[in-house]
């Protein structure tokens, strides 16, 4: 929800920018952590602050990832 009311200003026109949501989480935790005799930090500038260029996709890259199955791993060798 609060980063729904970041405003995102692309900076350069290169790149489109998205928010980094590992760090609006802990910036969220903290303002919700602070005690009343602090100040509690600018959220949305903190999170202005910290934002992520979203790569476009190259021609001929394919947009999926790279996940390998792995084999079940049988632990009766163990049992004696």
């Amino acid at each position: 929800m609060m980063t729904s009311h970041v405003v995102i200003s692309q900076m350069d026109k290169r790149h489109l920018y998205q928010v980094n949501f590992t760090v609006a989480v802990y910036v969220c935790r903290h303002f919700l952590r602070s005690q009343g005799d602090e100040s509690p930090p600018d959220v949305e500038a903190l999170i202005r602050k910290n934002l992520l260029p979203i790569r476009p996709i190259r021609p001929g890259q394919k947009n999926t990832r790279k996940i390998r199955y792995k084999s079940a791993v049988s632990f009766v060798y163990r049992v004696a």
